[in-house]
């Protein structure tokens, strides 16, 4: 296999929080003790990662508000133990999760795009829904990219870049995928984690995952629409033009070796790193001994969205994201970029 194509220097990636962030090391460093010492007067987070760089990371995702940069940490680890369907028992060598890596649903490509991004292969179609579950692929997902993310600072500093290869999806693999399911998974990858995709590229979109992409798309953000392009079938001169062909596979007109040596890569990767997965998995918070009395759970999180089905979406919503708000604004807990609905954090806390 190739080695990591675009990989910029350690003296590289030491510039960019300087050069692009404008960052002022005094101050991250005076930062980061503020929320060591958050973290540590924070008895329902005692059971999370608390290093530097992971703190560094989801400051950095937060534009260096400390006030978000707690919030979004403590969000985190809330969906961590209320999901655990998706995120406990990350053992890379269980057979469901196994099934789900050597079929290459989610693949990162070995290397980085002509911007430095890392890059994310995705292709739902290689689903089967008839011997796999969607809990299943979600978990196996954050599984290999937790792996693809240990240690990757470039992919932290320069961001992200999706590959969506609709092809092959079916009517049956629409019909998996529940609107709770849509909501829930755009909840954790919008909401949970401190930095979002630069660029998303939706390649062979079949007429039949037309109206669900166009609901799925109705969950996300306005700047993650806006980064979102819709290319036509069969065509990746777009997708060249964005990322390069150095980072693609071959299938794709690329120079970077197969889908299948990719697939290879990342499982052995997951497998080498069980016991670092395994730890991550336990990570979560304690919702007995979190501050106030009012312990987080799964629909405070997810909401009971079920119940819309019979509706949807309700009168007065322009859209579905919309109604999710609406149907959810008074529970204690919801997303960051609803405002005003987690408990703000005081300097001193």
């Amino acid at each position: 296999m190739v080695g990591m194509v675009n990989q910029l220097s350690p003296e590289e990636l030491e510039k960019i929080p300087t050069e692009e962030f404008g960052e002022d090391s005094k101050a991250v460093q005076k930062d980061i003790k503020h929320l060591e010492d958050w973290i540590k007067k924070s008895p329902h987070l005692q059971n999370i990662r608390k290093d530097e760089v992971f703190l560094k990371v989801f400051l950095r995702g937060c534009k260096y508000s400390l006030e978000r940069t707690k919030e979004k940490i403590d969000f985190h680890y809330t969906v961590r133990g209320t999901a655990r369907e998706w995120f406990g028992n990350w053992d890379p060598m269980l057979p469901n999760v196994q099934k789900v890596m050597d079929a290459g649903i989610m693949t990162p490509l070995r290397g980085y795009d002509k911007h430095g991004r890392f890059a994310i292969l995705s292709r739902i179609g290689n689903f089967d829904p008839a011997t796999m579950s969607p809990d299943d692929l979600l978990k196996t997902n954050l599984m290999v990219m937790e792996t693809a993310m240990k240690g990757n600072m470039q992919a932290a500093l320069k961001g992200v870049v999706i590959i969506q290869d609709m092809s092959g999806a079916t009517l049956s693999h629409a019909t998996a995928f529940s609107i709770p399911l849509i909501k829930k998974i755009h909840t954790v990858f919008q909401e949970a984690y401190p930095t979002h995709p630069k660029a998303i590229h939706v390649l062979n979109l079949p007429s039949v995952m037309e109206k669900l992409h166009e609901m799925a798309s109705s969950f996300q953000k306005k700047k993650m629409k806006e980064r979102q392009k819709i290319h036509p079938k069969g065509d990746f001169s777009g997708l060249h033009a964005d990322v390069g062909i150095e980072i693609l596979p071959k299938e794709y007109g690329g120079t970077n070796d197969s889908i299948e040596d990719h697939v290879k890569y990342w499982r052995q990767e997951a497998e080498n790193a069980r016991d670092y997965l395994i730890l991550q998995s336990s990570y979560m918070t304690d919702e007995t001994r979190r501050p106030g009395g009012k312990p987080k759970g799964y629909a405070d999180i997810f909401g009971d969205c079920p119940t819309w089905l019979s509706n949807w979406p309700p009168a007065g919503a322009r859209n579905r994201r919309e109604a999710c708000v609406k149907k959810t604004k008074k529970r204690p807990l919801k997303s960051v970029a609803t405002k005003g609905t987690i408990p703000q954090y005081s300097p001193t806390s």
